[in-house]
């Protein structure tokens, strides 16, 4: 069996599992959130949000053990432009999606962060343990935060019931969205590689691609359950966690050099970040979905030029 061959099959497992895994997982994050008291937009931004960023936790992670910091930083970028333009797009073509008031406020925070990186990478060039050590900070204080605030300002029926259905949906789910990602990154990778394709262009795209799977299928199934908080909160969330906990972790493991990140991938970071929270002020429907696909769709054509 020749590897072309071995990498299809995989591609193909990949998306089986990432589909069916992120189903479960929705029913079951919506589940305990409702038993939580928890807010959908609560739930898609640190439950779902941190399932669907583990692939990119691990492929970062490895990269960055193994100084493969193209991957490392590349996939963390790309994944971020992905989940905004790709993801979101894909959305809000399905459904017109609502957004709130803490929509609004935590995709402002998701455009700060981007801007962090870019001042961190514009400084010296390089994620240093210094600079991880500092985004793991502010990712706890946000998520303190959050938790403050929650409490204190939303008020939300809270539905009785035993949680053991509604936890073992989760692990099942979350278990099935890991277990594909992983498929779908090796089989990229893979791909890529036998193209004869560069570390970084692979991060940016086939690896970003592969990691930002779980979070387009766990988006996608929020939209066609109406749950709109769970759609936007995982996009938002997964783009705050890659950068302040995905390269705060990797940065430590081994400081990341940049690269040629800032001559092109950062810069529209910045811009589709900004977009996306001018989107999140109001209802983001399918003229804004179709935009943010033709935005991701001149990324990748810029990239491969």
């Amino acid at each position: 069996m020749t590897d072309a061959l071995i990498y299809i099959i995989e591609l193909a497992a990949g998306i089986l599992f990432l589909v069916k895994g992120s189903d479960i997982f929705i029913d079951g994050a919506a589940g305990v959130a409702k038993k939580l008291g928890v807010s959908e937009h609560m739930i898609g931004l640190t439950l779902v949000a941190f399932a669907t960023s583990l692939p990119e936790l691990a492929v970062s992670s490895i990269a960055s053990f193994n100084n493969a910091e193209g991957i490392a930083i590349g996939n963390v970028i790309g994944s971020n432009v992905a989940n905004i333009c790709l993801v979101l797009g894909i959305a809000a073509l399905i459904m017109n999606l609502k957004t709130t008031k803490e929509t609004r406020r935590d995709a402002i925070f998701m455009t700060a962060v981007a801007f962090l990186l870019f001042a961190v990478i514009a400084f010296d060039g390089v994620v240093n343990r210094y600079d991880a050590a500092i985004f793991l900070i502010i990712y706890a204080l946000f998520i303190f935060y959050l938790y403050r605030t929650h409490k204190e300002n939303v008020e939300i029926e809270v539905e009785k019931g035993s949680y053991v259905k509604d936890i073992v949906l989760v692990i099942l789910g979350a278990a099935g969205v890991m277990l594909g990602a992983h498929f779908l990154v090796e089989s990229g990778v893979g791909i890529a590689e036998l193209l004869g394709i560069s570390d970084l262009v692979i991060g940016l795209t086939m690896v970003a691609l592969g990691t930002s799977l779980p979070e387009l299928a766990s988006s996608v199934a929020a939209a066609l359950k109406k749950k709109h908080g769970i759609a936007v909160g995982n996009v938002v969330g997964s783009n705050i966690i890659n950068i302040l906990l995905v390269l705060g972790v990797a940065g430590l493991i081994n400081p990341i050099r940049a690269g040629d990140v800032m001559h092109f991938t950062m810069p529209f970071l910045l811009l589709v970040s900004v977009i996306a929270a001018i989107f999140a002020s109001r209802k983001i429907g399918k003229k804004e979905g179709m935009f943010l696909l033709a935005l991701y769709a001149l990324f990748v054509i810029i990239l491969f030029l």
